[in-house]
């Protein structure tokens, strides 16, 4: 056991993972080099979490290399099996045809031992390969790690990591863990089936009150001022309800597939400023300036209401949580097929913790500060959305007190038949 543990201590150190032997269930490696630069006071991690995380990275890390040879005395089946016997994850390797080549034990008490049959009928119940698959990914197209989401022949729902071993002979295998996130997915597809029916139902009462609020205004002309500022109190919230509504119901066309954009010819120059106008009075009471840097005659074709909501959304975040004297930067790079979109700020930034979770639906970066603002944390979610539906993409860098930069890039011409 010292042993396994000084090689999985190389593997956060950084080493390499050496195949020499792989057959069945019969699994032995060469030893790395342990030589390590990072001292254990360096990794700010408890005993038992460490070796997990050890664990997990050997099994899910980089891909492992080739080894000439190997002391069978050194690193023994039994070690390494004790330690994936214990993991509550699926773990397989495959080889080129589709074969399994290695079931750790948890695999084998849901699919019996199948090593030697076809992973694609072992586990997904069909006659041929998954359209989505590993073995394809890593071993055919040479990725170095592939992530995705299958459904096994009993409906159970696992993500899956998958990476490639090099065996001595020049040969691919590719390892896979799988960690089974059914309920978790149950979950997720009731919270979107709520929120759904409810931003349906509440549209037919909303448009009522948006209708009654309209009429009340074509007799507006004899009503005192504070009757004039309630109405149009009602008018703007409603609106923004509405707003809210149309968020969630986008956000569910997105999970199913249906959204559909409606593509013109756009100036993004016209966008900008349309989205600074909207939010003028808030720039004004914040004293922000505002600095943009877009050719007025930039002409591209994308659907115009959802850019502008993914514009309008970063401006808004950019404006709203810098306190005063802000310096909102807009500016747009032509590379020929795309354009790469920058809006930058100089607020109070965003942890590298949360920084890969601005994207995810509902979260808010603080809590504190979002309560008294107007909006749900689907924003960005739904930026992503707009963006990859166009055929771009969309990400962020940002550092706390030094403020954020958000790019996004859309192709200059309709990508494939997206039109409504």
């Amino acid at each position: 056991m010292r042993r396994v543990s000084s090689l999985l201590w190389g593997v956060l150190c950084g080493s390499d993972i050496y195949v020499s032997r792989l057959h069945g269930s019969d699994l032995q490696l060469a030893p790395p080099d342990t030589t390590c630069q990072k001292s254990p006071a360096a990794v700010d991690l408890n005993v038992y979490v460490r070796f997990f995380i050890m664990i997990l990275w050997w099994i899910m890390g980089t891909h492992a290399k080739v080894g000439d040879s190997v002391d069978a005395g050194d690193y023994i089946k039994g070690e390494l099996e004790l330690l994936l016997l214990n993991m509550p994850a699926a773990v397989v390797i495959e080889n080129e045809n589709y074969e399994i080549v290695y079931m750790n034990e948890f695999l084998i008490r849901m699919f019996g031992n199948s090593v030697g049959k076809k992973c694609y009928e072992t586990f997904i119940g069909r006659d041929e390969p998954c359209e989505i698959c590993g073995v394809e990914e890593i071993i055919h197209k040479g990725k170095d790690q592939f992530r995705y989401t299958a459904t096994d022949k009993d409906g159970r729902i696992s993500e899956i990591t998958a990476a490639p071993l090099h065996l001595p002979d020049g040969g691919r295998l590719v390892i896979e863990i799988a960690n089974e996130v059914t309920e978790r997915e149950e979950l997720e597809r009731m919270k979107v089936d709520f929120i759904n029916v409810v931003a349906h139902e509440m549209r037919t009462p909303l448009a009522a009150v948006i209708g009654f609020t309209d009429l009340l205004g074509t007799w507006s002309v004899n009503f005192t001022d504070k009757q004039k500022r309630y109405l149009d109190n009602i008018k703007t919230n409603a609106n923004k309800l509405k707003l809210l509504i149309g968020d969630m119901l986008d956000l569910a066309d997105l999970d199913a597939g249906i959204l559909k954009l409606n593509y013109t010819p756009v100036r993004l120059y016209e966008v900008v400023s349309e989205v600074l106008a909207r939010h003028q009075a808030l720039i004004a009471e914040k004293n922000h300036a505002a600095d943009v840097n877009i050719p007025r005659s930039l002409v591209i074709d994308c659907d115009l209401q959802k850019v502008t909501r993914v514009m309008d959304n970063i401006v808004f975040n950019a404006a709203y949580y810098r306190e005063i004297n802000g310096n909102i930067r807009i500016s747009v790079d032509d590379r020929g097929d795309d354009v790469l979109v920058m809006i930058s700020d100089n607020g109070a930034g965003i942890s590298k913790k949360n920084l890969p979770k601005i994207f995810d639906r509902f979260f808010m970066v603080d809590a504190t500060l979002t309560r008294h603002c107007d909006r749900i944390g689907v924003g960005l979610t739904l930026a992503k959305g707009y963006i990859e539906l166009h055929g771009g993409k969309i990400w962020a860098e940002s550092e706390i007190g030094e403020g954020s930069t958000f790019y996004f890039t859309l192709p200059k011409h309709r990508m494939g038949d997206n039109s409504g």
